[in-house]
């Protein structure tokens, strides 16, 4: 159907023309959900992978630390402990 003449247009060809029309925006509508979902999915998974990073620096420095004061309480208890001369 032409929108350019001023034919009429009987009511079966409109309804034709806004059945097609919702067809095509519902299509574009589908298509720019899922760039949107895409974009948003691979946002957080860049965020996540930062913050997993992050918590396994903190772990392994949480780690060396016990590490660390646990020997400094052998060494304190060692010398709580000694007998005096």
């Amino acid at each position: 159907m032409d929108m350019n003449d001023n034919q009429p247009v009987t009511r079966a060809e409109l309804r034709e023309e806004l059945k097609a029309f919702e067809v095509r925006l519902r299509d574009e509508l589908m298509g720019a959900m899922r760039r949107i979902e895409t974009n948003i999915l691979t946002a957080f998974h860049g965020y996540s992978r930062g913050v997993s990073a992050h918590l396994h620096d903190v772990d392994t420095g949480q780690h060396d630390l016990r590490i660390r004061v646990s020997a400094l309480e052998d060494r304190v208890m060692a010398l709580e402990t000694r007998r005096p001369l």
